[in-house]
C-alpha cells in the first residue's frame, strides 16, 4: 500500500501549485491525484491543441459530466491543470477589501503570494498593437475604467498551473502523479485523515489536502461523511456557493469591423478576450468595483459582450446526487435569489449597451442581435443570468475551515482551492486560487 507524506486530491490550478511547491523539499514525499489525464511535460508535445491555444476558452473537451448539460455555468475541467487549462488566461487581483477573510487574512498579508503566483505564471500585459479592433474600441470607450488583461500566455501557449508548477518538478523522485485516478473519499480514523480511497485503491498519507475545485472538493468531503448531515462531522460543506453572475449581448459586425479584423488577424492573430471595463453600481460597496463589462470576439468575426455583477450576494449549494464519485453533482447557483443582484446586473447590462453606443464602438457594430434592442435590460437579466466560471465558497474559511485551511476538527485534513475562498473577489479568481495554494504550501 502506497504511503506519502502529503496526498493532494485534485490536480487543478491549486493542486498543481501545491505539488510543485511542496515537492521542493526533497525529504517530503508528495502524491498528486488527478481524475483526468496528464499529457506529460509540455516539451513532449502530447498536449491537445485546444488546451494549448490561449485565444479561446477550451470548453469542448476534458469536462466532467454535468447534471444539466445545457448549463455551462456548471462546467469544470477534468485534466491536469484543471480550469487553468481551460480559461481565458486573465490574471487579475481583487480589490484589497476582497481579502479580509478573518484572523490572519488581509491584503497586506496575502499580497506577497499574489505576486509570487503572478510571477510563476509568467504574467504580462499584451502590447496595445495586439488588441483587436473590437477590444481596442472598448478600451478607448471605457477610458480610465478599462483594463487591458494581464495574461499567463507564454510563446502562444496557455501557461496553466501544470506547466508553471508541475513541469519544473517532474524530475523529482519525491513527486508521484496519479492521473486518470478518481478519488472517492478521504479515509478517516479517530478524528484524523489517514489517506484516501481512489479507484478502489487505498493511498495512505500523513497529511491529506483536498484540492478538487469548488464543485469537486465539497463532493469528496460529503462522500467522506463530512457535511451538513455528515455521520463523521457536521459542517456546512457545499453551502455558500457563489459565482459572478452575468448576461450577454451580440451585434452584427459592420464591414469596417470585418475588414480591420481580417487585417489584424493576418498580422497578430485573434483573441477572444483582451479587455475588461470595470465600473461601480449605485450600490457598490466601498473599496471595490462591482461591475465588469467584457467584450468578446469569435471567429467569423462574431462580436459580443457580457456584463457581470462582481460582488453578488446570492448563494447556492453543491450536493451529491448519488454516492458514486462519477455521479454528476446537484449544483444550484442560486443566481439572483437576492434581488439586489438583479439591480446591479441591470445596471451592468445598461453600461454594456452604453459602451456599444459610444463613438468609439458604434462604427464596428450594427444591429443588436441578442437579446435585441426591443428587449429591456431587466427582462433580459431575469431570463438569461449565468455564471462566469468563477465558483468559490463551498468549503469556506471561517465556516468549514480554520484560518489555515484545515477542516474544523481535523488537524491533518486541509482544503486548498477556490472552495476555501469565503468571499468572492471582484475579479477573475484564478490568481487568487493559485496564490492561496502558494500561501498554504508554507503551512503544510
Amino acid at each position: 500500500m502506497a504511503r506519502y507524506d502529503v496526498l493532494i486530491l485534485g490536480g487543478g490550478a491549486s493542486g498543481c501549485a501545491l505539488a510543485g511547491r511542496l515537492s521542493e523539499n526533497h525529504d517530503r514525499s508528495v502524491c498528486l491525484v488527478e481524475a483526468g489525464p496528464d499529457y506529460g511535460h509540455l516539451s513532449e508535445g502530447r498536449w491537445p491543441a485546444d488546451i494549448l491555444d490561449p485565444r479561446w476558452l477550451a470548453l469542448e473537451s476534458h469536462l466532467w459530466e454535468r447534471a444539466d448539460e445545457e448549463d455551462r455555468s456548471q462546467a469544470r475541467a477534468r485534466v491536469l491543470g484543471g480550469c487553468s487549462a481551460h480559461n481565458a488566461c486573465v490574471i487579475l487581483e481583487g480589490a484589497p477589501a476582497d481579502y479580509e477573510w478573518g484572523a490572519g487574512w488581509s491584503y497586506e498579508s496575502f499580497a506577497p503570494y499574489l505576486k509570487r503566483a503572478a510571477e510563476t505564471l509568467q504574467t504580462h500585459v499584451l502590447p496595445d498593437d495586439e488588441l483587436t479592433p473590437w477590444h481596442r474600441a472598448f478600451r478607448q470607450a471605457g477610458g480610465d475604467d478599462s483594463i487591458v488583461h494581464p495574461v499567463n500566455i507564454v510563446d502562444g501557449v496557455r501557461w496553466h498551473s501544470g506547466f508553471a508548477y508541475v513541469d519544473p518538478a517532474r524530475g523529482r523522485g519525491n513527486l508521484t502523479i496519479l492521473a486518470d485516478t478518481l478519488v472517492d473519499r478521504v479515509l478517516l480514523e479517530d478524528g484524523r485523515a489517514v489517506g484516501a480511497l481512489a479507484d478502489g485503491r487505498e493511498l495512505q498519507a500523513a497529511v491529506v489536502v483536498v484540492s478538487a475545485s469548488a464543485y469537486g472538493s465539497p463532493a469528496i468531503l460529503l462522500r467522506s461523511g463530512i457535511g451538513p448531515e455528515g455521520d463523521v462531522a457536521q459542517l456546512p460543506v457545499g453551502e455558500g456557493l457563489v459565482d459572478h453572475v452575468g448576461v450577454g449581448a451580440a451585434w452584427e459586425p459592420t464591414e469596417r469591423l470585418v475588414a480591420e479584423t481580417s487585417a489584424h488577424e493576418a498580422e497578430h492573430g485573434l483573441y477572444m478576450g483582451q479587455v475588461t471595463v470595470a465600473a461601480r453600481s449605485r450600490s457598490c460597496p466601498p473599496g471595490t468595483r462591482d461591475v465588469f463589462v467584457f467584450p468578446a470576439l469569435d471567429i467569423g468575426p462574431e462580436i459580443s459582450g457580457a456584463a457581470f455583477a462582481m460582488k453578488p450576494r446570492s448563494r447556492g449549494s453543491v450536493r451529491l446526487t448519488a454516492p458514486e464519485p462519477e455521479a454528476p453533482l446537484a449544483i444550484d447557483h442560486g443566481f439572483l435569489c437576492d434581488e439586489r443582484d438583479t439591480e446591479v446586473l441591470v445596471e451592468a447590462f445598461e453600461r454594456l449597451r452604453d459602451l456599444a453606443e459610444s463613438d468609439e464602438v458604434r462604427p464596428y457594430r450594427g444591429a443588436e442581435l441578442r437579446p435585441g434592442a426591443e428587449i429591456g435590460a431587466e427582462e433580459h437579466v431575469r431570463a438569461t443570468a449565468r455564471g462566469f466560471f468563477h465558483p468559490v465558497g463551498t468549503c469556506a474559511i471561517g465556516s468549514v475551515l480554520d484560518e489555515r485551511c484545515r477542516v474544523l476538527g481535523f488537524e491533518n485534513l486541509y482544503v486548498v482551492d477556490a472552495s476555501a475562498i469565503p468571499e468572492i473577489p471582484s475579479a477573475n479568481t484564478n490568481l487568487t486560487t493559485v496564490a492561496l495554494a502558494e500561501r498554504a504550501s508554507e503551512w503544510l
